[in-house]
């Protein structure tokens, strides 16, 4: 009886503990009839951690932030999404960015990049459901601006042949990273700009993306990865071009903000240009480009029409 009494208590000792430490579940936000939980917010920073690591030399209470306003733009997404299609998961699209993630980590298969994310906490299934949102909101982008578009191929083609011409501009990428901002219309330009320098140099530049970027990319530090320079608009180049590796580019002004580039390298490829090739590349940025103006521009539209609740 003794033992029996003994191992009562000692059961009923854990069952406390383990219900004393789990951290009880609040509701944080309310988008629509959508809500976000504590427990929501934790699984995106694990998830936001396994994406760019320098995460975790932030503040929590920056870290904080940035996974509450990434999640509730997951959510506005799906709301919207949710209006025109069933997020049935596109398998083929899904397993190609997954491949991508875990290549840009340095892994070599998924069996790799699962272990990898449990390791942060996190499991596959949420990194699928993730990547099916964006990968439908870029197909849905896709279809309500692709008659939108606005491509000058005669002009992209004549800044090509001279480029050409050019050898140096030919076979010269550049390793690149972005900050896309805006400033709205409560704040001063010259404040916001101040503090995401002042973000840079304290928490570095990937950091200061997931705090202050807008664009689609900042997830992952606002990574865009090698360009080649014909690629890029004459104004990018002249105020790149003279920026040594590491440093970071005055504000830019675009259709919807200020684009802040950082050189992370350089380097000189010695190759033939295939004009063709390269001319259908140069179409394709363009029009990733303007896809990414006409994202940022219907996701801060919805937005107005939501309401969000912090609770």
């Amino acid at each position: 009886m003794k033992i029996l009494k003994y191992s009562v208590i000692f059961f009923f000792i854990i069952f406390c503990n383990l219900f004393a430490n789990a951290e009880e579940i609040k509701i944080k936000f309310k988008i629509g009839n959508d809500i976000i939980t504590n427990k929501d917010i934790e699984n995106e920073k694990r998830y936001l951690i396994s994406l760019n690591n320098d995460l975790l030399k932030i503040s929590k209470k920056e870290l904080n932030k940035i996974a509450e306003d990434s999640i509730i733009r997951e959510t506005i997404k799906k709301n919207e999404l949710s209006k025109y299609i069933e997020l049935n998961e596109n398998s083929k699209i899904v397993e190609d960015i997954i491949k991508d993630f875990y290549k840009s980590a340095g892994l070599n298969s998924l069996n790799e990049f699962e272990l990898y994310l449990l390791e942060n906490g996190i499991n596959l299934d949420l990194v699928k459901y993730k990547i099916n949102i964006e990968s439908n909101w870029n197909q849905l982008i896709f279809e309500k601006f692709q008659n939108q578009l606005s491509i000058n191929e005669e002009e992209i083609k004549n800044k090509l042949k001279q480029n050409i011409l050019e050898k140096n501009y030919s076979n010269f990428e550049y390793n690149l990273s972005q900050i896309i901002f805006e400033v709205k219309s409560n704040e001063s330009f010259e404040k916001k700009y101040e503090m995401i320098l002042k973000s840079i140099s304290n928490q570095g530049f990937k950091n200061a993306s997931n705090l202050y970027s807008i664009a689609e990319n900042a997830k992952t530090g606002g990574n865009i990865g090698w360009i080649n320079k014909t690629q890029l608009s004459n104004t990018i180049i002249e105020i790149i071009e003279n920026l040594k590796n590491d440093e970071v580019s005055k504000p830019i002004q675009i259709s919807n903000g200020f684009l802040i580039i950082k050189i992370n390298d350089k380097r000189k490829k010695e190759k033939k240009i295939d004009f063709e090739k390269e001319f259908q590349r140069m179409i394709s940025r363009e029009k990733n480009n303007q896809f990414n103006q006409f994202s940022i521009i219907y996701f801060n539209k919805i937005k107005q029409n939501i309401n969000i609740n912090e609770l």
